[in-house]
């Protein structure tokens, strides 16, 4: 994402597909990526309740909040202070550090293998 309206517009989007979608895999997820020059973070939000298992050992949570509604003032703030691109590899080397995408890649691809592989989060994100 480059833009905090960029977010909100694929936001909608999402919700509009989770809604009205007819077929099989409906779409459940959203992982949000985010970056400024030296730091980052990965989100975790579903797009729809999902039934959760009972357990005795943890506290099931059927939903996470989408980015756009729990850190709506913060994407509010950032767009007006951050300037940093980053889509344009040439352009974002000059303006932020070099490993900053593949850590945040690295930090959501290990969300979705532990969701995956143990079917239950401790964390919903990481930066």
């Amino acid at each position: 994402m480059d833009t905090a309206q960029a977010r909100y517009e694929i936001a909608e989007v999402l919700k509009q597909l989770a809604k009205n979608y007819g077929g099989r895999n409906p779409v459940k997820y959203w992982m949000d990526f985010g970056n400024s020059r030296t730091s980052g973070q990965v989100i975790l939000s579903t797009l729809d309740k999902i039934k959760q298992p009972a357990s005795e050992l943890y506290q099931p949570v059927e939903s996470l909040p989408l980015v756009t509604d729990e850190f709506k003032e913060l994407l509010q703030t950032s767009e007006q202070e951050d300037t940093t691109p980053s889509c344009s590899l040439a352009k974002a080397l000059t303006k932020q550090d070099l490993f900053i995408n593949s850590a945040l890649a690295n930090c959501g691809a290990s969300l979705l293998w532990q969701m995956f592989r143990e079917g239950v989060l401790f964390n919903r994100g990481g930066a």
